[in-house]
């Protein structure tokens, strides 16, 4: 990858935020989730060496988010009728025992995991993160509290106004300013250059109930499928000018710790609200890692015409009864690393894009997306579907692994550019969401707003555990407009390893030049 990211990154961390009556903490384990602040999962219950770890209900999942210091004893118990458990991603090859509503499984080191039931029930995310080796610790002087500018965190008002003013002053200031843990209900708030955030374990940044308090760029009209229906659009270049966070014409942000930013998307987008949950835009050097990502009104982060900005061990829980929740889209942007991130979403997990919004139109180069693990209802390795740059290339999709997608892959270029040098390495796709498509490969070439072409694609030593319910699709648009060189090297469904398009399940049409497999 070109770009070398030189900022200092953090990785876990251990904090005092459980209800101690009921959460006994232990030194080589501690929970990131407070108990004061979540609804108790009344599926799931976990020990961790022999103590309790909080575990929350969220949307159609529960969740345990914990700290683990050295190796580790798993204790689940399930309640209700179970059935056979899977522990994905299946890579990483977990040993565990079940019986009856018991599961155990040890933790030699860090992972992300997902406990499913047979058939469809409710799922349980584990997010057992490594200590972190160096904590901010408020002192008043390199370290800043927002509670020094009078911000409450007690959840039960809003202080917007309040909690910029302390965005503002550690701005250019080379200090830390610190989120305590607590709930701090706020409208949209602005990042400024050379920011830096730590939002501690038990915080909670939760976005307002109030559509108002979310206001949309000067001279743009959001797109409201409640409120203004005749013009609604989900084209990315219309759809939203709004968002909780906004990082504007900024540089060296970074957003790190063991918090929650929640966007309260699935009680603003009924209200017509389709605000992102953090927007990048025209900025460079921007960090964000460590943090929770949650419930967005749409796109869940969206860095638009920006830079050198970096995206780790993120995880993202999107409302998957709230439409156009896609993960992390990169947007006329360059230099983009997207690591070790979780994502479970409604719509595309990772969409590269050109999508003119704002009127920021630019080429996209040098983004990757690497050691993740995802699961939405549709795509999940994606560039597209607004194309509106003249190239879209060197982009790498590598080691991750996509345990639920209607199409594991997909290259949509339906508004021009030429998207060049794409590769898909080393990524494996466990089982289909039985959506629209049903296609495990998809590369399609359209004509929306103008004819581009793909060219120069890689997929190699890529693996689908089984058969996705319709064959997968390479469609060019006419003689000018093609899928050109396009190598399957090592492709491997359902066990077997492909050598011809038909072994593959793959249809062409004749728009389509030079598509090989070889193993």
């Amino acid at each position: 990858m070109k770009f070398i990211t030189k900022v200092c990154l953090f990785t876990s961390f251990v904090l005092q935020v459980m209800r101690s009556e009921a959460y006994a903490q232990q030194s080589n384990i501690t929970s990131f989730i407070s108990g004061q602040h979540a609804e108790i999962s009344k599926t799931y219950s976990i020990r961790v060496n022999g103590r309790e770890v909080f575990v929350e209900k969220f949307k159609d999942i529960s969740f345990a988010w914990f700290s683990i210091e050295k190796q580790c004893k798993l204790e689940i118990n399930l309640s209700g009728n179970v059935g056979n458990v899977t522990v994905s991603p299946l890579s990483a090859k977990i040993h565990y025992e079940q019986k009856g509503n018991e599961l155990s499984l040890t933790l030699n080191e860090p992972h992300n995991l997902v406990i499913q039931r047979e058939g469809s029930g409710e799922r349980l995310f584990l997010f057992a993160e490594a200590v972190e080796k160096k904590v901010p610790v408020p002192n008043g002087k390199t370290v800043i509290s927002v509670a020094q500018f009078g911000v409450e965190g007690a959840g039960n008002k809003l202080e917007t106004n309040q909690l910029q003013k302390a965005l503002d002053a550690v701005s250019n200031s080379g200090k830390i300013l610190y989120f305590p843990s607590g709930i701090y209900r706020t409208g949209t708030l602005r990042i400024r250059s050379n920011t830096k955030i730590y939002l501690s374990a038990g915080t909670i940044i939760k976005g307002s109930d109030n559509r108002a308090d979310y206001p949309v760029d000067e001279g743009s009209h959001e797109s409201d499928i409640v409120n203004d229906k005749a013009t609604y659009s989900d084209n990315g270049e219309r759809m939203t000018y709004s968002r909780l966070i906004l990082i504007d014409k900024a540089e060296n942000v970074s957003i790190t710790g063991r918090g929650i930013i929640d966007g309260s998307g699935s009680i603003l987008r009924p209200q017509g609200k389709p605000a992102n949950l953090i927007r990048i835009r025209q900025s460079r050097n921007a960090l964000i890692e460590g943090i929770m990502l949650r419930d967005p009104a749409s796109w869940n982060t969206h860095i638009l015409y920006s830079e050198n900005v970096v995206i780790r061990n993120v995880k993202i829980l999107n409302d998957r009864d709230v439409p156009n929740t896609d993960g992390i889209d990169p947007d006329a942007s360059k230099h983009v690393l997207i690591d070790h991130c979780f994502a479970y979403c409604s719509d595309d997990n990772i969409a590269i894009k050109s999508s003119n919004n704002g009127g920021l139109l630019g080429d996209v180069d040098d983004i990757t997306v690497k050691d993740c693990i995802f699961l939405t209802k549709k795509s999940s390795l994606k560039i597209g579907t607004e194309t509106k740059a003249s190239i879209m290339k060197n982009i790498l999709f590598e080691n991750n692994d996509v345990i639920e997608s209607d199409r594991g892959m997909a290259l949509y270029c339906s508004d021009g550019a030429v998207l060049d040098s794409i590769r898909f390495v080393n990524n494996r796709f466990e089982r289909n969401f039985p959506d629209s498509q049903k296609k495990g490969i998809h590369f399609v070439i359209k004509n929306r707003s103008g004819a581009g072409e793909i060219r120069n694609v890689l997929v190699k030593d890529c693996t689908f555990l089984e058969s996705f319910p319709k064959p997968s699709e390479l469609t060019g648009l006419d003689k000018d407009h093609t899928i050109t060189n396009v190598l399957f090297d090592h492709l491997i469904i359902a066990g077997k390893i492909c050598t011809t398009l038909e072994e593959a399940g793959i249809k062409t049409n004749e728009f389509t030049n030079r598509i090989e497999l070889k193993n």
